[in-house]
């Protein structure tokens, strides 16, 4: 089955669109010329085929270009799930999608192949420049649900043929069990690895310190979905012996901020606009318009994330003057499971994710090992029970069976001093 779904992702994803992509990026001598022409483009389409978008900038005569975006609304998570259904600019081909975030707030968004495999195209193409190509054996490490709870065997891992591709549940990856892993790697010898910063840092960390031999040696490793400090990076490229390239986007379609081959991470505006917003120092808040979301458009999207620059930005920057440090944006609090070691933001963001838009907002809070407290601000009438059951399946998958679940159902979910809500907030230390 897990064949079956890569041959429909192929489908989706290896379209005309792709292929054209791929050739446009490759041919392509100024890409900041291109992100012009791109954001022109992306603006007048959207203000003819979106309702939403279509009365946000009716009034909008002269040229829009990067130095006077800022003067146009802003478009934040809680605007999508409102106004969703104005927002699209088809109903055809759609291609449903959410995603938990790590605020906990969940959104429902829709792609299409078009968007899908132009999005495909790029990161095709970033991995091109890695010497990494598309059919090359690959283990990838996400948060999809392949191994069933009854399962007895040690065979954490699905293959997916007509991608060329291993799939390693992520929810089993640690403790003894990661042995299992690494003899699979040995005995799959991957040419690249993708997937869940922490679980291949894990993984590296039980190489290290076992000082296990790898009969194999990736072209190069693409953590993705969590932070990626430079502690993990060292500890990964010591245990797998070659590079780790970081990356940047989203599920719901940001433009990507990749590391190039000298290790230093850049924008990408071939994929679209980069606002900045300062926050303190020489910290941004990112706002972010995508050229790959031509279904679900975000234009001046406020994703919630953050950047370090080497420099501050004048008030008149341009493109070229973004010089990225490190992103900082994604949360890397994590609670503790007593069979199975961390969680981690994204592996509860999809917890939240597949429960669906019911819940409006949730927090997980953990003040004893064995015990969490789940917060959720959820929809009137919801039947709880249902919806309990269905959450305390997803989290058994990542805790174990010797976690108790708490719920309490809430107004809303408390801030911080600086007005931030948390999504995990480990209390054991």
């Amino acid at each position: 089955m897990v064949s079956v779904k890569g041959k429909q992702f192929i489908n989706q994803r290896y379209t005309e669109h792709y292929y054209n992509e791929l050739t446009e990026l490759k041919n392509c001598s100024d890409k900041y010329k291109l992100q012009e022409e791109r954001l022109y483009d992306f603006i007048n389409y959207i203000k003819k085929n979106s309702e939403y978008y279509d009365d946000v900038l009716n009034d909008i005569n002269e040229p829009i270009s990067f130095q006077n975006l800022k003067l146009l609304p802003l478009l934040e998570k809680s605007t999508i799930n409102k106004h969703l259904d104005a927002i699209i600019t088809t109903n055809e081909n759609l291609i449903k999608g959410q995603t938990g975030g790590s605020t906990g707030i969940g959104m429902v968004y829709y792609t299409s192949p078009y968007d899908m495999s132009r999005k495909f195209a790029f990161l095709d193409y970033f991995k091109e420049s890695h010497g990494v190509f598309k059919g090359m054996k690959r283990v990838s490490i996400g948060g999809k649900t392949i191994i069933p709870n009854r399962q007895k065997k040690k065979n954490f891992w699905r293959y997916n043929k007509p991608l060329n591709q291993m799939l390693f549940s992520a929810y089993h990856a640690d403790g003894e069990n990661l042995k299992y892993y690494i003899r699979q790697l040995n005995k799959f010898r991957p040419e690249t690895i993708d997937g869940f910063t922490t679980v291949i840092h894990r993984m590296a960390k039980y190489i290290n310190d076992r000082e296990i031999k790898l009969n194999f040696k990736p072209i190069a490793i693409f953590p993705t979905a969590e932070a990626l400090t430079d502690e993990m990076k060292l500890d990964i490229e010591k245990a797998f012996n070659c590079p780790v390239r970081n990356q940047y986007a989203s599920s719901e379609g940001a433009p990507f901020i990749t590391e190039n081959i000298n290790g230093e991470l850049e924008i990408n505006p071939e994929t679209g606009v980069f606002e900045l917003e300062h926050i303190q120092d020489n910290i941004y808040e990112l706002i972010v318009t995508g050229f790959y979301t031509t279904t679900t458009p975000l234009f001046r999207y406020k994703i919630g994330d953050s950047v370090e620059l080497y420099e501050k930005l004048s008030t008149n920057y341009t493109q070229k003057d973004i010089k990225i440090k490190r992103i900082i944006g994604r949360n890397n609090d994590f609670l503790i499971s007593n069979e199975r070691g961390i969680v981690t933001n994204i592996n509860l963001s999809t917890v939240i994710r597949d429960a669906g838009s019911s819940i409006k907002n949730s927090q997980f809070i953990q003040n004893k090992l064995d015990e969490v407290e789940i917060y959720l601000v959820v929809e009137e009438g919801i039947n709880k029970n249902k919806l309990e059951k269905l959450l305390i399946s997803k989290l058994k998958i990542r805790f174990g069976e010797t976690t108790n679940f708490k719920f309490k159902y809430v107004d809303s979910i408390s801030k911080t001093a600086g007005g931030k809500t948390r999504f995990t907030i480990n209390n054991i230390g």
